[in-house]
């Protein structure tokens, strides 16, 4: 249980007062308003786990078409061993059970005066329909053949309705009064879409896939209307949980309400004494589980708070921890009694501790005995292995008489681990040097605690280390772990190795998602093209200058980079870096993969962070800024219509406008809005000046036009080798012309590498110069594969070493 952040009596300004007569005398409740309705965080991470299953599901429908193809032909073949009278009574049934069944809801929520959740319902049953007819008729008439062939099913040699609707709006309806007692209705509607899927199946009327489709649907249909709506709050306002207080023998005379981090939280007056009593209830079910799971995910278990996901698992933690830190003699409020409010809510009932939480303290009205109690406390947690996980500025109690007590020990657990006890005293450390600062901490704990226990906790004094409030509290303070860990160490007299709490960092993860993507994407776009046959179309003479061509590219990729930049920045680590971009382009645009690894190059180099966004910006607008006037001259020299060709489809525009707009909305979001204001005056007040030192500078100037001219003269000169390696030939400024319109194409969409969009553009645009399609898909293809996959493996493996190294 936290400690308040505001009194009782400050609170009452903002609480509404309401006074009554019990039959055991006068009782006055203050609180806020409770709202009539709520958004659950549970509902929010249920939409996201369906958005991830329905993701997953077309993946697989791409992937494994043959997969789910066969198991849908398989369940059908059923239908000739199964007896016709049992399927078509289930298959009746279930049709009469599924039209019925909306208007027997919408009924019983009229007869409950329930209209807002009816006029819900309709809406989610709307929505339902209409996004599963939208996706039928795009896997009718539009999708990759894949995906039809994976959802539309076969009947007597005409397509059927792949995702079937009417399931889809059930499940909406369901979804959307999940929270109504009509536990009966849940049981008919599972009847009626189990049933009329089944007996689709046999009938190979629908396909696995549109099944799974048709649930998803509906399901985050469903989800997305009461998210957005809003449910009705099954929260107990004060009366009634003091009516519960009082009927388990409470005597109570006033219930004041008070905020805290995560529950809500009552100080009651009774003629037991003061009382502290946390109401948990089902509205907040599943609150920032999100966050604390990517925590979890990324940072070692015996370091993070233990998370309860439900009101249930919530209520044992908080109650079965609060026994254990009681029974190993540390001062935490002693736990009264448990009790159910009502089905949806729980109430705590502790003994009130009055005091001041440690953090709300300066450091003159903390003294060395109130820290040295704290010590003494933390040592009683040690020998008896329980272990705290969430210690800060908040959950340490400073009494009236003086005394210290710790709060909220539901995220701790008993039997800890080493590494957990370590981190409860990392976490004192630093909350109390926030407090009194790093001095007064250590040499109250020197004499409590022993030199190889402090010796222990320094490895852990780290921002990970530390619960969420310490971390925000520690903003704009990170020079206080320095002093806690160098002060600490100087009167110990022995360094220790900071301990790895991160399992893995989210590069590394990207790593790993980049080496998968590669291995799938080769796959899939290699998988319809007879490599024998290049093989023994191309001419080996020509691919050696072709590999070189593509070298000599990163060299001119560097150069432009190096020629915006004023300070020193080795070559070769430079040069290392465009190999880098090689892999990097496997999960991301072209552009956006330049532009992040370019700053970090920059930045880890001793750049400050303004002027080398600005050098990679002045990059990009040097590219533009060359490319256009070359395609131009070129144009008139050769007097081509290469580009004509190269036009994007439709859908590679409305996926760019699309980007346009996503971009203007952000931009309409103040705080994004605030954020590139400070970004741009940061650039103008720092990288500007320098920036225009660097364009007076004829040297540098050379070094970045020569360099842009480099890469995409090597680019050119590849493909044009290529090109020569299977048989063909075309004049060299028409194919500078398609290479170069080509490959700005393919770095506006926004796909990995521009994948699929640069081949579609180069072939069209080699077509237009005279080069027959026989040679122009495979000289396309070559040109792909020297310049795109095979710089691949050595980008991983350059990736790789210059992060180990601190390079990138």
């Amino acid at each position: 249980m936290e400690q308040p952040e505001h009194d009782v009596a400050n609170s009452k300004t903002q609480a509404t007062t309401e006074a009554g007569e019990t039959s055991g005398g006068r009782l006055v409740v203050e609180e806020p308003p409770l709202p009539r309705r709520t958004r659950r965080p549970l509902d929010g991470l249920r939409l996201l786990f369906a958005a991830v299953g329905m993701t997953t599901l077309v993946t697989l429908a791409v992937v494994a078409e043959s997969t789910l193809t066969a198991l849908t032909g398989d369940l059908a073949e059923l239908n000739s061993i199964m007896p016709r009278g049992p399927v078509e009574i289930i298959s009746f049934a279930a049709g009469l059970t599924a039209q019925a069944l909306p208007f027997v809801i919408v009924v019983i929520l009229m007869l409950r005066g329930r209209f807002r959740t009816t006029f819900e319902l309709l809406i989610a049953a709307s929505l339902a329909a209409a996004t599963a007819t939208l996706v039928s008729e795009w896997l009718l008439n539009s999708s990759p053949e894949r995906l039809h062939d994976s959802f539309v099913p076969g009947i007597q040699g005409e397509a059927g309705t792949p995702v079937p609707m009417y399931p889809a709006v059930l499940v909406a309806v369901i979804t959307v009064v999940a929270r109504l007692n009509l536990k009966r209705v849940r049981q008919v509607a599972t009847f009626a879409i189990a049933a009329s899927f089944a007996v689709g199946l046999f009938e190979g009327e629908i396909t696995v896939a549109g099944i799974l489709a048709s649930l998803s649907i509906g399901y985050i249909v469903g989800l997305l209307v009461r998210l957005i709506s809003g449910q009705p709050s099954v929260a107990p306002n004060g009366w009634k949980v003091a009516n519960v207080l009082k009927a388990n023998g409470y005597a109570l005379t006033a219930l004041r309400a008070d905020r805290v981090e995560r529950y809500r939280r009552y100080v009651a007056e009774s003629d037991q004494g003061m009382l502290g009593v946390l109401v948990l209830d089902r509205d907040t079910e599943g609150a920032g589980v999100l966050a604390r799971a990517v925590d979890q995910v990324r940072t070692r278990e015996e370091v993070r708070p233990r998370q309860a996901v439900t009101m249930r698992t919530a209520v044992n933690q908080i109650t079965l921890q609060s026994l254990a830190v009681s029974r190993a003699g540390v001062r935490t409020p002693k736990l009264r009694k448990v009790l159910k409010v009502n089905s949806e809510a729980t109430a705590i009932i502790f003994d009130h501790v009055p005091g001041q939480p440690l953090s709300k303290l300066t450091a003159d009205e903390v003294s060395d005995e109130m820290l040295e109690d704290l010590w003494r406390q933390i040592r009683r947690l040690r020998r008896n292995q329980v272990a705290h996980r969430r210690l800060s500025g908040r959950s340490i109690l400073v009494s009236d008489a003086g005394k210290i007590w710790l709060l909220d020990p539901s995220g701790g657990e008993v039997a800890a681990p080493d590494l957990a006890m370590r981190a409860d005293l990392a976490q004192a450390l630093v909350a109390t040097a926030l407090v009194v600062g790093a001095e007064r901490t250590i040499d109250t704990a020197m004499k409590v605690l022993s030199v190889n226990v402090l010796n222990s906790a320094v490895p852990l004094l780290q921002v990970i280390a530390l619960p969420r409030t310490v971390r925000r509290e520690l903003q704009g303070r990170r020079e206080l772990l320095t002093e806690l860990r160098d002060g600490l160490i100087q009167r110990i007299g022995r360094e220790t190795e900071p301990v790895r709490l991160q399992r893995f960092k989210p590069l590394s993860l990207v790593t790993g998602v980049g080496a998968v993507a590669a291995v799938y994407l080769v796959g899939t776009q290699l998988v319809d093209v007879s490599l024998t046959e290049l093989w023994r179309q191309t001419d080996l003479r020509w691919i050696f200058p072709a590999i070189l061509a593509m070298f000599l590219s990163f060299v001119g990729a560097a150069f432009a980079i190096l020629g915006f930049v004023p300070e020193r920045v080795p070559f070769w680590r430079t040069l290392g870096a465009q190999v880098c971009l090689s892999f990097l382009r496997l999960v991301a645009p072209s552009t956006v993969s330049n532009v992040a690894l370019n700053i970090r190059l920059l930045t880890k180099a001793g750049v400050a962070g303004p002027l080398a966004a600005a050098s990679v910006a002045a990059n990009q607008v040097g590219n533009v800024a060359i490319t256009f006037p070359t395609i131009a001259v070129l144009g008139v020299i050769s007097g081509s219509s290469a580009a004509a060709g190269l036009e994007p489809s439709q859908s590679t525009l409305l996926v760019i406008v699309g980007l346009l707009l996503a971009a203007v909305v952000l931009i309409l979001i103040p705080p994004i809005r605030h954020r590139l204001r400070s970004v741009w005056s940061d650039f103008a007040e720092r990288g500007l000046p320098r920036l225009l030192d660097v364009l007076s500078n004829p040297r540098k100037l050379a070094v970045a036009i020569g360099g842009i001219f480099m890469q995409a003269g090597s680019l050119v000169l590849c493909f044009y080798l290529c090109l020569r390696a299977v048989g063909g030939s075309a004049d060299i400024a028409d194919l500078a012309i398609v290479q170069l319109v080509g490959n700005t194409i393919g770095m506006a969409v926004p796909t990995p590498g521009g994948l699929g969009a640069v081949e579609a553009a180069l072939t069209a645009g080699v077509t237009t110069i005279g080069v027959s399609t026989a040679a122009a898909v495979p000289a396309v293809l070559l040109f792909r594969i020297v310049s795109f996959w095979l710089p691949i493996l050595p980008g991983w493996i350059l990736w790789t070493q210059m992060q180990r190294r601190g390079l990138l």
